[in-house]
Parts: C-alpha cells; sequence; structure tokens
C-alpha cells in the first residue's frame, strides 16, 4: 500500500536551498531523499515518479523533508520490484551473470543479444549501481554517473533486441532526479548502508523466480557464445 499521510506536512522552501547550508545539514538531506527513493520502490511499491525537484521541499526549522503532487504517482507489481531488487543488488556487486538473468526476467534482455549489447548493457547497470555498491561516502557530484552510462547508449539503441519494459522509463526518472538532486546538493553519502538496509529486510515472493535461474548458467551461456564468441567479454 502507499505511504500514509499524502507529503506530510508541504512547509518549508523549495529544497534546492538546502544546497546553501552546511556539508552535514546536505549530506543528511540527500540521504534521507535517497532512502525515501528506495523506500517507495522496494517497500512500498508505490512511486511519486515526477522528479521535478519543486516537488520536494524543506523546512529548516522543523528538519523537515515534504514531497508533494501525488499526481505522477504510480504502482509496480510486486514480481517486477523483486526482479528489479535482483538486478540492483547484481550490479551492486558487480555480477554480471545475476545482472544478466535478472535483466531478462524483467524484460530488458531477450536472452539472444550479441556479447557487444551484453557488455554495454551490464557496464552501464554497474555505473547505476556503483553509488550502492562503494564502500564509505560516495560523491555523486565527482563520479560522473550520467556521462559514463551515456558512453554505452549508442551500443544498445543500436543493438537491442527488445525496448526497455514500461515500468522503467517512470522508475528510472525518479531514480535519475534522486542521483540529480544528491549532484546537485554536493552530496558525499553512505549510499551502501542505505541500500544494505532495504535489501537485507526485503521480503521476495515464494513465486518470484528469475529468468535462468541455474546459478547463472544462462548468463554465462550468452556471454561464452553469442554470435560466435567464446572468450571472455570484459566490463
Amino acid at each position: 500500500p502507499p505511504p500514509p499521510g499524502g507529503g506530510g506536512g508541504g512547509g518549508g522552501e523549495p529544497i534546492e536551498a538546502v544546497a546553501r547550508m552546511s556539508v552535514g545539514r546536505r549530506n543528511a538531506v540527500a540521504s534521507r531523499v535517497l532512502n525515501l527513493t528506495m523506500r517507495e520502490l522496494f517497500e512500498w511499491r508505490f512511486v511519486q515518479t515526477d522528479p521535478n525537484w519543486g516537488n520536494f521541499l524543506y523546512d529548516a526549522k522543523r528538519d523537515l523533508v515534504s514531497m508533494l503532487d501525488f499526481g505522477a504517482a504510480r504502482a509496480y507489481p510486486k514480481p517486477f520490484v523483486d526482479n528489479y531488487m535482483r538486478m540492483v543488488d547484481a550490479c551492486t556487486r558487480r555480477d554480471r551473470a545475476a545482472c544478466i538473468d535478472a535483466s531478462i526476467a524483467l524484460g530488458f534482455l531477450t536472452g539472444e543479444e550479441s556479447v557487444e549489447m551484453l557488455d554495454a548493457h551490464v557496464a552501464a547497470g554497474f555505473v547505476l549501481g556503483e553509488p550502492f555498491g562503494a564502500a564509505g561516502p560516495y560523491d555523486f557530484a565527482a563520479a560522473q554517473i550520467s556521462a559514463r552510462v551515456r558512453e554505452h547508449v549508442p551500443t544498445m539503441m543500436k543493438l537491442r533486441l527488445c525496448p526497455p519494459p514500461d515500468e522503467v522509463y517512470s522508475l528510472h526518472r525518479k531514480l535519475s532526479g534522486a542521483y540529480m538532486l544528491c549532484i546537485r546538493l554536493g552530496a558525499t553519502i553512505d549510499c551502501r548502508e542505505v541500500f544494505e538496509e532495504i535489501r537485507d529486510g526485503y521480503d521476495f515472493s515464494p513465486a518470484a523466480a528469475v529468468a535462468g535461474a541455474d546459478g547463472g548458467a544462462g548468463a554465462a551461456k550468452l556471454a561464452a557464445g553469442a554470435r560466435g564468441r567464446d572468450e571472455p567479454a570484459l566490463v
């Protein structure tokens, strides 16, 4: 179910004002927004998908972040969220086989892609998962996440065999917005701690199964044999 209480309070000033505050306050607010984003998806499965920073207010007196405008909110089905959690977790651990298996289950991949396409897909996933796998505070501004992901977009657009699943268009707008807010605030935060707390308490559906849940053998076969190449693919 969606979280109770709507936007919660609604007072304060635009969250961009936090960029003028102390480093400690900027990091704390960014961490809370990122934590909220993770909880929206992985706990409530009900996400306010509009990344406009105007939808967040910060009340410094009460130290309260408010989220507004739920007109763009949408629910995500449990099987999708289960497999998305598997994919994010695989990317944080840089587990190529698990990333490919979860991506097939989600519909990002068909299982017939070339090694070049798999390389680009996995590399982009590893970049996006990097904040949640990094040990210690992660500097969003220095990481250049958007630029590094864009390097792989032409390959994926050219070689993909299917469009991404419908759910990810709105979801990735939201996640991109959260990342951009962390950059705007100059945040350096321990994202791994945020993610691991949610991951460790995540309740997978008993019936949920990852496509190719064969210990990664399906992904290994793809990596080794697609388009006639048998050398290991490097990321």
